[in-house]
C-alpha cells in the first residue's frame, strides 16, 4: 500500500492537477485513511472543503487506475511463471470459482493466450466470458451485442473490487447502473495483449469511469450497484458449497472484516482451507476469523504452503499435479 501511495503521488505531481487535500500531513501517511478522508466528507469541514475533498478523491481514483495500468505492463515485461499455465488450465478443467479483490487483467491476460484457444465451447470468444455477472461488453454503445454468454462449465472469476477493463458512471450513479467490460485482445504475454478489442473502445468510454473499488474504509457508495452485488452473492454461493477454499496471497488483515464476516458466515465447518502465503503468520488469523482453537479441527487448516516455500504459489501448483 506505501508503494501504492508513492506512485499515486508521483502520478498527480503535474502542474495541471490542484494540491490533494492532506498531502503533507500525517494521514497521507496511510494511503487507505488518506483516501477514507477525501471520500468520507469530514463533518469539520466546510461545504467548499468537502466539495474539494470529493473532486480530489476523484483525481487519486484516476491516478489508481493508471499506476496499476502501468504496474501490468511491468508485470508482462517478463516471462509468465512456469505454474501459471497449468493452474490456469487446472482452474478451467475443475470449474473452479476464483475470487479476488485484484482490479489487474493477469489472470484474463493468461486465459486467453493459454487456455482460450483449446478450450471447445464456441461461447468462450472473450475474456467477458470469464465473469458470472452481466457485464455489458462496451460495444454495445456502438450497437454491438449486447451480451457475452457464459458457457455452463470452466472457470469463474469473481472479481468483488471491480476491474481495470471495466467501466461505468461512478459511485453517484443509480443501483441499476450498468458495467461495461472492455476485452483485452490476449494474444502474446506483453503489452499487447492489453490492447482494447474493439479498438475505438476508449472512445465509447470516453464519458465513464473506471469501476475499481478504491482502498478505503467505508466502500458502501460502490456496493450500491446491483451487478457488483450480484458478484458478492455469487461469491457467498460459491462458498456455501466449497468442499476447500485455496487463499493465494490474502493475508487475513484484521481491519478487514467485511471479507471476514463473508467467510466466516459462509464457509462450511467441514471445509478445508489451504492458505498459500509466504508466511505462516496467516494461519493463526485464520483460526481467529473462524473463531478455532489452536487444536479444534472443525475446520481443516492446511498450512503445508504457509510460511515453508520462497514460491509457495509454484509449490502448490506443483502439488495439483501429484
Amino acid at each position: 500500500m506505501k508503494d501504492l501511495s508513492v506512485a499515486v503521488r508521483e502520478d498527480l505531481a503535474t502542474p495541471d492537477c490542484p494540491e490533494i487535500p492532506g498531502d503533507g500531513t500525517p494521514v497521507a501517511n496511510d494511503f487507505e485513511q488518506w483516501l477514507s478522508y477525501l471520500v468520507e466528507a469530514p463533518p469539520w469541514l466546510s461545504d467548499a472543503d468537502r466539495a474539494r475533498n470529493q473532486a480530489a478523491f476523484f483525481d487519486v481514483s484516476g491516478a489508481v487506475a493508471r499506476v496499476l495500468m502501468h504496474k501490468q505492463l511491468e508485470a508482462v515485461a517478463a516471462p509468465p511463471p512456469k505454474w501459471l499455465q497449468p493452474l490456469l488450465v487446472n482452474w478451467h478443467n475443475t470449474d473452479a470459482t476464483v475470487i479476488t479483490f485484484n482490479y489487474d487483467l493477469l489472470v484474463e491476460l493468461a486465459w486467453k493466450r493459454f487456455v482460450a484457444g483449446v478450450i471447445a465451447f464456441d461461447s468462450w470468444n472473450s475474456p467477458l466470458s470469464l465473469y458470472s455477472a452481466p457485464i455489458t461488453p462496451i460495444g454495445a454503445r456502438a450497437g454491438n451485442a449486447l451480451a457475452e454468454l457464459r458457457p455452463p462449465k470452466g472457470l469463474k472469476l469473481l472479481k468483488l473490487h471491480g476491474s481495470l477493463n471495466w467501466r461505468y458512471s461512478g459511485p453517484r450513479a443509480t443501483p441499476g447502473d450498468p458495467i461495461y467490460g472492455m476485452s483485452i485482445k490476449g494474444e502474446e504475454w506483453s503489452a499487447k495483449g492489453f490492447e482494447w478489442i474493439p479498438e475505438l473502445a476508449e472512445q465509447l468510454a470516453v464519458d465513464l469511469k473506471p469501476m475499481i473499488v478504491p482502498p478505503t474504509a467505508v466502500k458502501s457508495p460502490y456496493y450500491i450497484n446491483q451487478t457488483l452485488q450480484s458478484l458478492w452473492q455469487s461469491a457467498a454461493k460459491a462458498i456455501r458449497e466449497a468442499k476447500e477454499l485455496v487463499v493465494v496471497g490474502f493475508s487475513f488483515p484484521p481491519t478487514d472484516l467485511l471479507v471476514s464476516s463473508l467467510l466466516s458466515t459462509n464457509l462450511p465447518l467441514t471445509s478445508r482451507i489451504t492458505p498459500i502465503n509466504t508466511t505462516d503468520e496467516v494461519v493463526p488469523r485464520i483460526r481467529t476469523v473462524f473463531g478455532l482453537h489452536e487444536n479444534d479441527t472443525s475446520v481443516n487448516v492446511n498450512d503445508q504452503f504457509a510460511g515453508n516455500h520462497t514460491d509457495p504459489i509454484g509449490a502448490w501448483a506443483d502439488a495439483l499435479d501429484e
